[in-house]
């Protein structure tokens, strides 16, 4: 074909050809946020403890993005000292080109007596647990209750009870390319009154943190919550005092 057009042109054999871009390799084409782009830009210094737990269950960096997650809602109940209590997820799943029927969760703890409970799911199920004492990390396996075709979406629930004696006060997620709606709030418990509440963003661990909303502890009282439609990739938080 390219030999016709020259022809057609009056050019020179072989001119067009080297004009040409390099040829693109068949199969499936590469994102931004590959298995390496998720450990070392959303997990930081918890990385390495994060994928032995992932390990464990059989799963990679990658799992963590897949499949897609079109909406992601979370809710952190604060105690009377200002401890996370319980965390609720909703997610809206897509299943993309390939489909899917798990997803692998993480979640990280100032404290870990004992194993987290999980009190409820909706649309799926625990399947295995892995956690790490020492590191304050777990990975969860859940199953879908109908997995996922490709195109498919499907909406799944889930509340953890954290352990006793968690210390730190803020709550974040990861949120990958292809997410359209996040939603983060906090409850907190009427004997527990902030000073202040922040929305944060930052684009990995070690970067700046970015502050997308405010408000003091008279205003943020009972509550505090952040929404973002189309958000950028990174670290999405709450942090209170």
């Amino acid at each position: 074909m390219v030999s016709v057009l020259e022809e057609i042109l009056e050019l020179p054999p072989g001119s067009l050809l080297g004009t040409l871009p390099p040829r693109r390799p068949r199969g499936r084409r590469a994102t931004a946020f590959e298995a390496g782009t998720v450990r070392d830009r959303q997990w930081g210094n918890r990385a390495d403890s994060i994928g032995a737990a992932l390990a464990r269950l059989g799963a990679d960096w990658g799992d963590l993005a897949s499949p897609p997650v079109l909406s992601y809602r979370v809710r952190m109940q604060v105690g009377p000292e200002g401890g996370e209590l319980a965390l609720h997820v909703t997610r809206i799943l897509h299943g993309g080109s390939r489909g899917g029927a798990r997803m692998v969760y993480v979640t990280r703890y100032a404290s870990m007596p004992h194993a987290p409970l999980l009190t409820m799911t909706h649309g799926c199920r625990l399947a295995r647990f892995r956690g790490d004492p020492a590191a304050g990390v777990a990975a969860y396996e859940f199953l879908l209750d109908d997995p996922l075709s490709p195109g498919e979406l499907a909406l799944t629930e889930f509340r953890i009870q954290y352990p006793p004696r968690q210390t730190e006060k803020y709550t974040d997620i990861r949120v990958y390319p292809g997410t359209r709606e996040v939603v983060l709030e906090t409850v907190f418990d009427a004997a527990y009154a902030p000073a202040a509440c922040q929305a944060f963003h930052r684009a990995s661990p070690a970067a700046p943190v970015r502050i997308l909303k405010e408000r003091s502890g008279s205003e943020a009282r009972g509550g505090f919550q952040y929404i973002r439609f189309n958000p950028a990739p990174g670290i999405y938080g709450i942090r209170w005092e």
